[in-house]
C-alpha cells in the first residue's frame, strides 16, 4: 500500500517518529516528492491489516508535539533550569 503525506502538513520527524511505533508489524519505506512524504508500507504478519486511520491519527499526534515543542522548548528549559536550581549546588 502506497499512501501520501504532505509536506507542508507534516514534519519529516513526526513522520519518523510515528513510522518507529509502527515497525514492530510494518514494514515501511519512506520516500519523498517535491510536495509529499511517500510510505509504502506492507505487513510483517500474514493477514495483518495496516489501519490508516489510527495511523494518520497518531502522526496528527506527533506532529502536534513537534509544533508545541518548537513552541514552548526554550520557555520550558528555562522553567525545569529555574525549579531545579536549588538542587544544584
Amino acid at each position: 500500500m502506497e499512501f501520501k503525506f504532505s509536506k507542508t502538513v507534516f514534519s519529516k520527524e513526526a513522520i519518523l517518529k510515528t513510522v518507529y511505533l509502527w515497525q514492530q508489524n510494518f514494514i515501511i519505506i519512506i520516500s519523498e516528492d517535491e510536495y509529499n512524504f511517500i510510505l509504502n508500507i506492507e505487513s510483517k504478519i500474514e493477514n495483518g491489516m495496516f489501519d490508516i486511520s489510527k495511523f494518520n491519527s497518531e502522526l496528527e499526534e506527533q506532529q502536534l508535539r513537534e509544533q508545541l515543542s518548537m513552541q514552548f522548548g526554550n520557555l520550558r528549559d528555562c522553567i525545569y533550569k529555574k525549579a531545579f536550581t536549588h538542587f544544584e549546588s
